[in-house]
């Protein structure tokens, strides 16, 4: 058995002393926008001048040390968000990501450069052959009434999740890769099973994971904020009164250092504080999280402004106003992800393939981002699932991706629909109002329109409640997705698993399921290894499940007064209990 030195996942805390605390100055990676000036050749002439040029550039910008620092006396910390849904490690898939790992611990916990730390647990030993991971949790770890924190709990909770009859609406499966790698796994999803027989609690605090194959990547999944886990006698108490799907309140027990205040979202109140039973030897600076539920950016953007919010996140051009004032303030996540529409192919017109070749190749996609995103993502027009930053990635790996007006009437005639006068009403949600999103929705309308005919299309900002009694008929959704474990197979995985596990899928292709399937217990490093990622990503791509947008930069603006501010790969606020707000 090869055993983890536990020295490498230990890291300094940071110093207190007397009433105040020094700042920790970390360097950080911001995007900016820059002037600077280029040499260029005047054309049509030898003429050499000198030239100001606008690029968006990545800067890493020192905080400065403040001399004297004090700890503000309200350690309130108050986020701004598009939203937040019910929480459940198994379910969440949104704003929630932040918080969720100090309340159910997963098992490790990674930083911004994805190193593993210890968090649940202390360590792990695997197998010379790579297939059982032995893992040992932390002995003080109790739940928030005082009880141990037991192996079987994780088992029974992760049964749970794995399950999709019990829990409804859970990305458990998706996101982990556990019904992959782990054996007996994918017999619990099927429904054939009622206990996954490759994780064994081997005593109170010890859980054996036997694998299917050597996972190279199998601790990074112990570390993601989907696997922390929740005592099943909370989550049975809602399910046996007839809740729908389990969502976590003040009542839920957790073994973190944060718990639920109240978290209601009918009313919008969020809200959480200290577990007064925590039982890690670091105790959170800050109190109290508030969470701001804004879908309107326009209003996040004044709230920011007027020093309301210490955290606020962004998705569209909004806050390019923020960024010409301050910006050192934004921390860029290192996160790979995706914005697309979905097109769901069990609903006509999308049915057809040629259809839905049809309704890419006839945008011009780099205009539209360069419009829609007003030149902000000019870099970043989605032009292949696989983002530049993951390995294995390739350029033009999406089979006859572009714009092709030409190609798209034949695509459309050839269709068994003939042409636009028999199609379907088309109806696009953009799943909120963030303005990039609606603006590159109206260009897709427009080109269609003109390039295609196609008249009988519609658009509304917003999610599904928007269309009333159309809602089940909308056929095109605005739709995120990125690679909270920074693998490329797992990214893929993650976005075929989503198309394919409806009932019924929108997209099933068994030959690429088996290769996504096998590439999950491959070595990263063994021959060949990105020539069959490849492949399985142009096979994906090839059933035009998407219409593109742009490869995003997640990030956040965060208010000057709050200090150690780190979120990791899976929009996990790493450094929550070094986190605190000084006097401002």
């Amino acid at each position: 058995m090869k055993k983890l030195n536990r020295r490498d996942f230990l890291r300094l805390a940071a110093v207190a002393a007397g009433g105040g605390i020094v700042a920790a100055c970390q360097p950080k990676t911001v995007i900016v926008k820059e002037t600077v000036k280029e040499t260029v050749v005047v054309e049509g002439t030898p003429k050499v001048i000198e030239k100001e040029v606008t690029k968006i550039v990545e800067k890493v910008v020192t905080p400065t040390k403040v001399k004297g620092e004090k700890m503000a006396a309200d350690q309130t910390l108050t986020r701004i968000d598009r939203g937040f849904g019910i929480l459940n490690p198994a379910s969440e898939g949104g704003s929630g990501r932040g918080m969720i790992s100090h309340m159910w611990m997963p098992l490790f916990i990674r930083d911004s450069k994805h190193n593993l730390e210890p968090w649940l647990a202390e360590g792990f030993e695997v197998s010379d052959d790579g297939k059982t991971y032995t893992v040992h949790i932390k002995n003080q770890a109790v739940w928030s009434d005082g009880s141990p924190v037991l192996a079987q709990e994780a088992k029974d909770y992760w049964t749970y999740a794995l399950n999709r009859e019990k829990c409804k609406g859970c990305y458990f499966p998706l996101f982990t890769g556990f019904a992959t790698v782990i054996e007996g796994a994918q017999e619990v999803v099927a429904g054939e099973a009622d206990e996954v027989s490759g994780i064994i609690a081997a005593d109170d605090k010890t859980l054996i994971f036997k694998l299917t194959g050597p996972d190279p990547i199998f601790p990074q999944r112990l570390a993601l904020f989907d696997t922390g886990f929740c005592k099943m006698e909370d989550v049975n108490k809602q399910l046996e009164a007839g809740a729908d799907r389990f969502a976590a309140d003040a009542d839920t027990r957790v073994n973190g250092p944060f718990k639920i205040k109240v978290w209601d979202t009918e009313t919008k109140q969020f809200e959480l504080v200290q577990n007064p039973n925590w039982w890690g030897t670091k105790k959170p600076h800050i109190e109290r999280i508030v969470c701001i539920a804004q879908p309107e950016e326009n209003i996040t953007l004044i709230q920011w402004l007027n020093g309301e919010v210490d955290i606020a996140f962004f998705f569209g051009t909004v806050k390019e106003q923020i960024r010409k004032r301050t910006p050192e303030v934004f921390y860029q996540m290192p996160y790979a992800t995706n914005f697309f529409f979905r097109m769901d192919a069990t609903k006509p017109p999308f049915d057809d393939i040629n259809v839905r070749k049809a309704l890419v190749h006839a945008v011009d996609w780099h205009a539209a981002v360069h419009a829609a995103w007003e030149a902000t993502l000019d870099d970043r027009v989605m032009t292949t699932i696989l983002t530049p930053e993951l390995k294995c990635y390739k350029e033009g790996n999406w089979p006859e991706y572009g714009y092709d007006p030409q190609k798209a009437k034949e695509e459309l005639a050839a269709s068994k629909y003939g042409g636009p006068e028999n199609l379907p009403k088309i109806r696009i949600s953009t799943g909120g109002t963030t303005p990039s999103y609606v603006r590159t929705a109206e260009i897709m309308l427009e080109q269609w329109k003109n390039n295609l005919g196609i008249t009988n299309a519609e658009m509304k900002p917003g999610w599904a409640d928007a269309w009333g009694q159309e809602a089940e008929e909308v056929q095109v959704w605005r739709s995120s997705l990125g690679a909270i474990l920074p693998d490329a197979v797992n990214f893929l995985y993650g976005h075929y698993k989503w198309m394919s596990s409806g009932d019924p899928p929108w997209y099933q292709d068994d030959e690429l399921g088996a290769l996504l399937d096998e590439l999950q217990v491959t070595s990263r490093d063994s021959a060949g290894f990105c020539e069959k990622v490849q492949k399985a990503e142009a096979r994906l791509l090839s059933l035009y499940p998407i219409l593109p947008m742009v490869w995003q930069r997640y990030e956040y603006a965060v208010q000057p007064w709050v200090k150690n501010f780190e979120t990791n790969v899976d929009n996990n606020f790493k450094s929550l209990l070094d986190m605190y707000i000084v006097e401002h």
